[in-house]
């Protein structure tokens, strides 16, 4: 296994998906700045040697160390590392019980791509159609797992544009971030 690690290129992958799991083929090259083909021959090569595994989810081939992250929690990624998902299952969170109306608001999307979204997530059990008692709608399942994923992993850029919004959950790891950049 140590040898696997010789090259730089192979550390910085290693590293790169010890943080990041789930990552797909040309977020890697962009991220350590390499091209695709390199960044491919070096994955393989850690693939071939048990360091990480790969599977194909929504169209994407992505990348995890092996045997550090369960089943779910890969289907789990694989969405959130998705913009358009993602955006749904914070507008949610911050608006549980949402309709499609509702939820089609906050969007520029045409309303079958939000229902071909919403039954993506549905299927994949991130969202359910649910009642307060007062209104049906759709909300997070286990939203504190979800939360804790976005907090640990933070699966995209758009988590920077929903930052207030973290803090009004009260999310103490973002406060501190928030704190620590502003030095």
């Amino acid at each position: 296994m140590v040898e696997s690690l010789d090259l730089e290129i192979r550390r910085k992958l290693y590293r790169l998906l010890v943080k990041n799991p789930g990552l797909n083929l040309t977020t890697i090259a962009e991220t350590i700045g390499t091209s695709v083909p390199l960044t491919v021959y070096h994955l393989q090569y850690l693939e071939k040697h048990d360091m990480i595994t790969a599977s194909k989810e929504e169209g994407y081939k992505r990348f995890y160390v092996k045997d550090r992250i369960g089943v779910e929690t890969k289907k789990m990624l694989s969405l959130l590392r998705q913009e358009t998902p993602l955006r749904i299952i914070l507008y949610l969170l911050q608006h549980p019980y949402s309709t499609h109306k509702e939820i089609l608001t906050g969007f520029n999307l045409a309303p079958s791509t939000l229902s071909y979204h919403l039954k993506k997530l549905t299927s994949k059990s991130l969202i359910a159609e649910s009642s307060d008692g007062f209104k049906q709608g759709f909300k997070v399942i286990n939203d504190q797992e979800i939360i804790g994923l976005l907090v640990q992993y933070k699966p995209s850029k758009v988590l920077e544009r929903f930052k207030e919004g973290w803090v009004d959950f009260g999310v103490p790891q973002l406060k501190t971030t928030q704190k620590e950049k502003r030095k």
